[in-house]
């Protein structure tokens, strides 16, 4: 069976999951060459179980999530795009994987592993913290733009 130069490229927001991804990768024989995206050498048949193991993993993930979030809804997809279930808040990708073989022309020969989480807006703030915590998070992210427009409002009332 031939071998193709392969990318297995991915960004999972659980630290759990995302080491399990990373070991799956390397018991295949794939290289990192950046944080989340490993290359090397598979067969369309390994390239198969590999997509199977990332979506074992995946399936993990959920059940796990399911735990802290019991009435969230989850939506597999094999494909980038959004479900076309009508979200009740709105559709949040928490889990995306792509394996691209990449002498292929044709972008349609990619593998893709996405977990769409419906993120509901008027639990959100009461969520947040919870959610960061089950997607192993250790500190919230400051959006520089937003940090300024703090520093600016508290000058303004001083």
């Amino acid at each position: 069976m031939m071998e193709l130069s392969t990318l297995v490229i991915y960004d999972v927001e659980d630290d759990w999951a995302r080491t399990r991804v990373a070991e799956a990768c390397k018991d295949f024989g794939l290289e990192r060459i950046q944080y989340s995206c490993f290359r090397g050498k598979l067969s369309r048949n390994k390239r198969e179980e590999v997509y199977e193991r990332l979506r074992k993993i995946q399936r993990d993930w959920e059940i796990r999530w399911r735990k802290d979030f019991p009435d969230a809804r989850l939506q597999p997809s094999d494909t980038p795009d959004l479900p076309e279930q009508q979200a009740d808040g709105r559709w949040s990708p928490a889990f995306k994987i792509v394996i691209q073989p990449l002498c292929e022309k044709d972008v349609a020969a990619a593998s893709y592993a996405y977990l769409y989480v419906d993120a509901l807006h008027s639990s959100a703030e009461d969520g947040a913290g919870k959610r960061k915590k089950a997607l192993g998070h250790q500190s919230a992210k400051v959006d520089p733009g937003e940090e300024a427009k703090a520093e600016e409002s508290g000058r303004s009332e001083e």
